[in-house]
């Protein structure tokens, strides 16, 4: 179900989208391969989750596991959000307004039925894209395993 998502995300506008995050990843050359991967990530964004350094760090120190994600998309917390600001100035409010504007579209022919999975895809898009730095791309399954114990562990479930 996943793999045909991709393609229907991917054949109705994600290799535009592509596009855009790999033009953006090559003008903040220095940063290429952590835009690349979200450049990746807006083709095919289904099966594939986002979660912030932070969260990882402290889903570590609750249970101890160690997840196999790259550590290469982390950024210090001051780099990262001195990114995040001249990101958002340059790129990151076209592309999320980019995403919004799909989303309103593919809403908008959700008589179609294909594009009603393009909507959940573009709204799960928008915080990356406006703020990329200091996430990682991951698994759903893990994304969602991550999500779950902070919310249990912040709760004292």
């Amino acid at each position: 179900m996943t793999l045909l998502a991709n393609v229907i995300w991917f054949l109705l506008g994600g290799w535009l989208l592509f596009i855009a995050y790999a033009i953006s990843a090559i003008v903040f050359f220095p940063f290429f391969i952590p835009l690349f991967r979200l450049a990746l990530y807006s083709a095919w964004p289904f099966g594939r989750g986002v979660v912030s350094q932070s969260q990882l760090t402290k889903y570590r120190e609750l249970t101890g596991k160690s997840l196999p994600v790259s550590d290469l998309s982390s950024f210090a917390t001051g780099a990262s959000t001195i990114l995040n600001v001249l990101w958002m100035l340059t790129f990151g409010w076209v592309l999320a307004l980019a995403h919004i504007f799909s989303a309103f579209l593919n809403l908008l022919l959700f008589w179609l039925i294909l594009t009603i999975p393009n909507i959940a895809g573009n709204w799960k898009l928008i915080p990356v894209a406006f703020a990329p730095f200091n996430k990682v791309i991951v698994p759903s399954l893990i994304s969602d395993e991550v999500k779950n114990a902070l919310v249990r562990a912040k709760h004292g479930i």
